[in-house]
């Protein structure tokens, strides 16, 4: 996309650090890390250097404290000791990008290039992987270097379609035809490549989220909503049709009796695991360190019909809210689902008009495609961890960002920096 004006910033080198974390987050583990720490590092001093913090202290702020807490909280009181400490750090990771970015001035320019710089390491890290998949033939399924597990790629590559979806439909009317063209065949690459990784609840999470997005998008533009229905629906028979392995999946497994392919085995051994530790669980990063002798004994006082077994041992949960009750107990699950919540409340508080801007339509929808995805494919994976977490809470991050400082296209921030208390 051609940006009217230069991208103009406050601190170059802290948005350079971040623009290093969007693009080695699908790619390289080591850069990666090593982006996120000097993006840590310069927000820091930045800030003591200039005495602005941001703005006032709001609710979010206080919501993402308690939400990096209650990882080493449950890390004190977890009833099973291995990895509790070390898998919170998990939290603080991509906690600290949500609360940092939040607090950050950025202009539009800014934000929407963090977009496009996710968008575009995603396409390098796709190629990458269809590279390993079908030239060197060093992988068997489709993957994100730095995601890795099929299914986490999958997650991954879903919430970035719908950044890609977003911006799309929010500048179409804006774009030459070589800007349509290049948009639409990058929707439709990481569309069709999140229908290839046979993962059906990143598949139907992609479409439920184009679905809805299209759905709010005509209704504010006055259009007909039918439209909506009948173009994703056509698209998703497309995609199928294209590559029918999800429903020869599904077909497989049905017939042996597997659907949901020993999930069922999985979140009963979690449920054991949650009921011997219903508070703080076995601490975050120990579900697949209890044995299976454990978990019988642990299960015998119970009165129940849930038996742990051998087929359900397994490092995670296979779903962000079984893997929550298990590692962290009600006590961290509750604030889990707070975080889901008020993201969700945040969201559909502020839906945008048809008269706002279209960086106002592109981060809203980037911002909802993180939700969704990690809530509707949390159910049967466990999203919001390691690399989709940082993704999702990024893009939370940019549209709080966007909120707190609304600008008007073309022009940087004109809300005055609320003055601070001093440090």
């Amino acid at each position: 996309m051609r940006l009217k004006s230069k991208l103009e910033l406050r601190e170059p080198i802290e948005f350079a650090w971040l623009l290093g974390l969007a693009f080695f987050l699908p790619l390289f583990e080591a850069p990666k890390n090593l982006c996120w720490l000097g993006y840590v590092s310069t927000w820091l001093y930045n800030r003591i250097r200039g005495r602005d913090w941001g703005g006032r202290w709001d609710g979010w702020d206080s919501l993402i404290v308690v939400w990096i807490a209650s990882g080493y909280i449950v890390a004190a009181f977890a009833g099973v000791h291995h990895d509790e400490w070390s898998a919170a750090n998990d939290i603080l990771r991509y906690g600290s990008v949500l609360w940092l970015v939040k607090r950050s001035r950025y202009n539009e320019r800014a934000r929407l290039a963090v977009l496009s710089v996710l968008v575009a390491s995603t396409l390098i890290a796709l190629a990458w992987g269809y590279w390993t998949l079908y030239v060197s033939k060093t992988d068997v399924y489709l993957s994100l270097n730095s995601v890795g597990n099929v299914n986490h790629s999958a997650i991954y590559l879903a919430i970035v379609f719908g950044v890609a979806l977003s911006l799309g439909l929010a500048y179409w009317s804006q774009l030459a035809v070589a800007g349509r063209m290049m948009i639409g065949l990058t929707t439709l690459a990481l569309g069709i490549s999140v229908f290839f990784t046979d993962s059906r609840a990143a598949a139907l999470a992609a479409v439920l989220f184009a679905l809805v997005f299209t759905l709010v998008f005509f209704a504010r533009q006055g259009k007909r909503i039918s439209t909506s229905v009948v173009a994703v629906g056509f698209a998703a028979t497309v995609m199928l049709a294209l590559n029918p392995g999800i429903l020869e999946k599904t077909a497989d497994q049905s017939a042996q009796g597997l659907v949901l392919s020993k999930r069922d085995k999985i979140w009963k051994n979690g449920l054991v695991e949650w009921r011997r530790f219903p508070l703080f669980g076995v601490g975050m990063g120990n579900f697949g360190r209890v044995t299976l002798v454990e978990l019988q004994d642990w299960n015998k006082t119970q009165n129940w019909t849930i038996r742990p077994s051998a087929e359900g041992l397994y490092p995670h949960g296979h779903s962000l809210y079984v893997t929550a009750l298990a590692e962290r107990g009600a006590f961290g699950t509750a604030i889990l689902l707070a975080v889901l919540l008020c993201w969700a409340g945040t969201l559909a508080q502020a839906i945008p008009r048809s008269q706002d801007p279209s960086v106002e339509w592109a981060l809203f929808g980037a911002a909802l495609a993180g939700w969704l995805i990690t809530v509707v494919a949390g159910v049967v994976n466990t999203t919001l961890h390691h690399e989709h977490a940082i993704l999702s809470v990024l893009l939370l991050a940019l549209w709080l960002n966007h909120r707190a400082a609304p600008a008007s296209p073309g022009q940087m921030e004109s809300r005055p920096p609320a003055r601070q208390p001093s440090s």
